[in-house]
């Protein structure tokens, strides 16, 4: 069985959050794969959610494959002492929407623990561009498919 969690700051009304419950709801019919969430901050979720939903402070105990979505939130689970694979899907990029501190910036991304999975190929080519390492493969919209294609690929 496949286990895999996304790390996100909250479930709240966003299209992250849309598209991640969305996508991750479809694992409910596939008995090889279980789907999780360890959410920072706790809000009423944007659509009912038909998975495990926990706090960030649980995610020392979760062995699998951990996908953070920001900086932050990748920050958070290289910071985390558990047994997962972990992934940086930038759903944003970060740097372009506000400003960040550079050096914090590029330990994060060239964490060798960390992989970086792109939302689409302009987002590749802009994450390659800042801190000239290339993702292991392009997400659009969690889709569940693509997600399980490139996590198998990285194994």
């Amino acid at each position: 069985m496949t286990n895999i969690a996304a790390v996100i700051n909250d479930m709240g009304p966003s299209q992250k959050a849309f598209y991640l419950i969305k996508e991750f709801n479809k694992a409910l019919g596939d008995i090889r794969i279980s789907v999780s969430t360890f959410f920072n901050m706790a809000m009423a979720p944007v659509i009912r959610p038909l998975f495990c939903c926990n706090n960030i402070a649980f995610i020392a105990n979760y062995h699998g494959h951990a996908i953070s979505t920001t900086l932050t939130e990748a920050d958070m689970l290289l910071k985390s002492n558990n047994n997962s694979t972990k992934y940086l899907y930038l759903w944003d990029i970060d740097w372009l929407a506000q400003s960040v501190h550079f050096t914090p910036a590029m330990n994060i991304l060239w964490d060798d623990r960390l992989n970086i999975i792109a939302r689409s190929k302009s987002h590749s080519d802009i994450i390659e561009n800042f801190c000239n390492k290339s993702p292991i493969g392009i997400v659009d919209n969690w889709n569940l498919d693509q997600l399980m294609e490139v996590i198998d690929d990285d194994r």
